[in-house]
């Protein structure tokens, strides 16, 4: 079928019964490419294709057939291997009167070889292959319709390839998923296909967006706010802030793990938002990562006391249930305000001076 240009969210439909994906404003596309074994169409990457005859033995070089992976040809006649289950002679031509017959029988009159049974072409099964880029390492999740039908590791290069078989044939849904040294799950990349019964269907160039992830999704305005996740070795992360849409470029290392780090002083206050997408060659994008959300206070001013006098977080001039709450959020975490002893957490002992100061 040839390059196709996709994203990794899947809705219009190919002439091969693929669903491709819709196009998205927000986002660039991988490329993938989509090939069938077996339905007697030559696809970009198939060395042949003979449909139903795919595996089948042949007597000549010229009517040889393609193998069960058209990636190559079944045994045939005059291909210089003495196939011994089906053939007594072979001497790399089809030409009779030199000591081994056009059809590979011996033409010696002192007795022959074995072999001359009949070729039995094997069984193509009906299957699915994955092939692509995760990050190294990790754990690659394939469902079929949405149940869990093979788990495969990519190697240290984030290569992977997933096969799935025993498929009936009709519609089916796949999606792909993987966890990444963090623990983080990155997107599923779906599509749905049509699966003809007896072939092979590949789709190769699958790349999954990186993870992403922040070390804090609350923050003043000023601090710094860590975006790292993992992806490809060695490959380019575009880093993508709203609603400023600032777009920051990092690099990932030898093991996919990247890192930016964003100084927040350039936003307002208020919820903004952070992805990334991987630059895989100068022509190929993984789609984006999820989309996270993190908030920006008012800003630290330097020299400043940031505790909120008598405890009274919202600074409303009472402390009530409404600081009580503001205060369980950040239990066991940083925070200037909340921290009213300043031992950098808020805990027990800043919950013990806010009851001091409760007005109710």
């Amino acid at each position: 079928m040839g390059l196709i240009l996709i994203s990794p969210i899947f809705n219009f439909k190919t002439k091969d019964n693929f669903y491709l994906p819709e196009a998205q404003a927000s986002f660039l596309p991988t490329s993938v490419i989509i090939t069938v074994c077996g339905n007697d169409v030559l696809d970009t990457g198939e060395t042949c294709d003979d449909g139903i005859n795919n595996g089948v033995y042949s007597l000549s070089i010229s009517q040889k057939y393609c193998n069960a992976t058209c990636d190559g040809w079944t045994p045939y006649c005059g291909n210089s291997t003495v196939e011994s289950n089906y053939e007594e002679c072979d001497d790399g031509n089809n030409t009779s009167g030199d000591g081994c017959s056009s059809i590979c029988k011996n033409e010696t009159t002192s007795g022959g070889g074995g072999g001359g049974g009949v070729f039995i072409p094997p069984s193509i099964s009906t299957k699915v292959v994955l092939i692509g880029k995760a990050y190294p390492g990790s754990d690659i999740n394939v469902l079929m319709d949405g149940k869990l039908v093979k788990m495969v590791k990519a190697d240290s290069e984030a290569n992977f390839r997933a096969e799935v078989e025993d498929i009936t044939s009709g519609v089916s849904s796949f999606s792909i998923w993987a966890v990444d040294k963090y623990g983080g799950r990155s997107i599923a990349y779906s599509f749905t296909s049509y699966i003809t019964e007896n072939t092979i269907t590949t789709l190769s160039g699958v790349y999954l967006p990186p993870t992403i992830d922040v070390n804090k999704t609350s923050l003043q305005k000023g601090e710094i706010l860590d975006i790292f996740g993992q992806t490809i070795p060695e490959v380019e992360i575009s880093v993508y802030v709203f609603s400023e849409e600032i777009i920051a470029t990092t690099t990932s290392d030898e093991i996919g793990a990247w890192l930016y780090k964003f100084n927040t002083k350039v936003l307002e206050e208020g919820s903004h938002t952070a992805k990334a997408m991987s630059k895989i060659t100068p022509y190929e994008k993984s789609g984006f990562s999820q989309v996270l959300v993190f908030n920006v206070g008012k800003g630290i001013v330097p020299g400043m006391n940031t505790i909120c006098p008598y405890a009274d977080l919202n600074k409303d001039g009472n402390t009530n249930l409404v600081d009580f709450s503001i205060l369980l959020y950040w239990w066991n975490k940083e925070s200037a305000p909340a921290d009213q002893n300043m031992n950098g957490i808020v805990d027990l002992a800043d919950f013990s001076i806010m009851l001091y100061y409760w007005t109710g």
